[in-house]
């Protein structure tokens, strides 16, 4: 193909139109090379959900009360699940087991509380 062009020398004036008409034409080509069937070659079907699909944010206030109620009773049943569980598997959570640590010391302390007493208490 170059032997056919090899002796086509352009200069000067005719190289700055074919220059500005190469500028010009190649942007508008490759427009309209791409822009022609676009939905046919760039589809995706079902790229987009379904707007009833879609989480619906809350925007007036009954909404967000009900929603918030939702939220709190769910969270209520998955604890009472989790608590049922875990007296299934005889697991003590941790607040529990902190309120049996403080009781404990609280009884050792009276308790030696009353061995202290009873062994300052003057016997008669």
């Amino acid at each position: 193909m170059l032997k056919y062009f090899k002796n086509i020398q352009i200069q000067g004036t005719n190289l700055e139109i074919f220059r500005f008409a190469f500028c010009v034409s190649f942007p508008i080509a490759t427009m309209i090379w791409v822009g022609v069937d676009t939905h046919e070659k760039l589809n995706i079907p079902n790229f987009r959900p379904d707007p009833a699909r879609l989480n619906q944010i809350p925007k007036d206030p009954l909404e967000i009360r009900a929603e918030v109620e939702r939220m709190r009773a769910e969270r209520l049943e998955r604890r009472k699940r989790l608590e049922e569980k875990a007296k299934q598997l005889n697991i003590v959570p941790p607040s529990e087991q902190k309120e049996t640590e403080n009781d404990q010391e609280e009884i050792s302390n009276v308790a030696g509380a009353v061995v202290t007493a009873t062994a300052a208490a003057p016997s008669s």
